[in-house]
C-alpha cells in the first residue's frame, strides 16, 4: 500500500507542459528534416542545372566552330578555321564538353566546375583570335540571364500542388 500512496494521481497535469514541449520538439524535428531535405534537393537541382547549362553554351560554341572547320562550302562572310591553333582549342573543347560526369560525387562536382572553368578560357581565347564575341543584351535586345539564371523557365505539368523527390513527397496547401 505504500507504493499506490507514492503515485501521485496529478504527476500526469504536472508533467502536461513538458510532456507537449518533447511531442512538439519531435513533430518540429521531423518536419524541419523533411523541409531541409526538400530545399537542399531543389538548391542541387538548380545548381546542377546553372553547370549544365553552362557546358551546355561551351559545346554549342564548340559545334559551330567545328562546322567552320569541316565546311567546305561556306558562305561569303563566314571565317574558315584553318589554323592549327584554333583547330586545336576546338579539339580540346570537344574533349571536355563530351560525356562529363554526372554522379553526384565530390570528385564528379569538382571535374565539371574544373570543365567549365576551362572551356570558358578556351572560349574566350578562341572568341579573342577569331575576333568574335557574343552579342549582349544591348545589340540583340535580349536580356542577359546571367544574375537569374532559370528565370523564365516553366515546367509543363507541374500543378504546384505537390513536389516530389525520390525518397519522399511533401504536399503543399
Amino acid at each position: 500500500m505504500a507504493d499506490e500512496a507514492d503515485v501521485d494521481i496529478f504527476d500526469a497535469v504536472l508533467n502536461l507542459e513538458e510532456d507537449y514541449y518533447a511531442q512538439g520538439h519531435k513533430e518540429g524535428s521531423l518536419a524541419g528534416a523533411a523541409a531541409g531535405r526538400l530545399e537542399g534537393r531543389a538548391f542541387g537541382i538548380e545548381k546542377g542545372f546553372e553547370k549544365y547549362l553552362a557546358l551546355g553554351i561551351v559545346k554549342g560554341r564548340t559545334k559551330i566552330w567545328q562546322a567552320r572547320v569541316e565546311d567546305t562550302s561556306f558562305k561569303h562572310g563566314d571565317i574558315k578555321i584553318s589554323n592549327p591553333r584554333h583547330l586545336k582549342h576546338i579539339s580540346l573543347l570537344e574533349t571536355l564538353t563530351t560525356t562529363p560526369p554526372i554522379r553526384n560525387e565530390e570528385d564528379d562536382v569538382e571535374e565539371v566546375d574544373d570543365r567549365i572553368r576551362r572551356g570558358k578560357a578556351k572560349v574566350k581565347i578562341l572568341e579573342n583570335t577569331l575576333k568574335e564575341s557574343v552579342p549582349d543584351e544591348e545589340e540583340t535586345g535580349v536580356p542577359a540571364t546571367k544574375s537569374n539564371s532559370g528565370a523564365g523557365v516553366k515546367v509543363s505539368g507541374a500543378t504546384g500542388l505537390e513536389t516530389e523527390f525520390e525518397d519522399f513527397k511533401i504536399r503543399r496547401s
